[in-house]
């Protein structure tokens, strides 16, 4: 896991931007970012690489986030 993390190569639809000790993604409240801070530099490169690049759908933040977009557009209430 070594070398420099590249925003560009998130595959995620809801990452926003990485720092040193965090990731940040959309939220589920609207106009804002969900900022998920690791303790370690390891546990944040092996979570950008595995759900940010990868298997995005399996994050948890994913998941919460598609489930707002999802119950908007069965209310008929889309933010898109």
């Amino acid at each position: 896991m070594r070398g420099k993390l590249n925003d560009r190569d998130a595959k995620c639809p809801f990452f926003a931007f990485h720092t040193r000790e965090a990731i940040a993604c959309e939220s589920l409240i609207p106009d804002t970012k969900a900022k998920i801070t690791f303790e370690k530099p390891k546990g944040k490169s092996l979570h950008y690489n595995l759900f940010c690049c990868f298997k995005y759908e399996n994050c948890e933040m994913y998941q919460a986030v598609m489930k707002t977009y999802e119950e908007d557009d069965e209310k008929g209430d889309s933010l898109l």
